[in-house]
């Protein structure tokens, strides 16, 4: 997506039902990293097998969110929080287990942003 002269990635996708006109829809959402405006990318396919397009900036990403709600199937913020694997940037955190005030072992793990995280090793101590 593209405003305030930088380009950047949606932060959320939805993934809609087809109705009789349209199909492969999709409606991606975002804020501007500049100006902090909400954004709305409306995308579908005709009949014809046109691709068409349509933004909504503030007030009209609202309105399109809550029209289309009722034919959301998904969302790949769902999907990544689902299947519970870390996903785009990815930290590091170093958990320590103690017993008695000794440390028993030291766990490490791969986190993301979404709240996933996955055991990479574990060393007893």
């Amino acid at each position: 997506m593209r405003h305030c002269n930088s380009v950047f990635n949606a932060a959320d996708i939805w993934f809609l039902l087809d109705t009789e006109k349209h199909f492969n829809r999709r409606l991606y959402l975002a804020t501007c990293p500049v100006c902090n405006k909400k954004m709305a990318l409306y995308s579908y396919c005709d009949k014809d097998k046109n691709n068409f397009e349509q933004m909504f900036y503030s007030g009209g990403a609202d309105r399109i969110k809550e029209k289309v709600k009722k034919d959301k199937v998904s969302t790949l913020l769902g999907y990544r929080n689902k299947y519970k694997a870390p996903y785009g940037f990815k930290y590091g955190k170093n958990v320590e287990i103690k017993r008695n005030g000794k440390i028993i072992a030291t766990e490490q793990y791969a986190c993301d942003f979404f709240g996933n995280k996955v055991l990479v090793k574990r060393t007893d101590g």
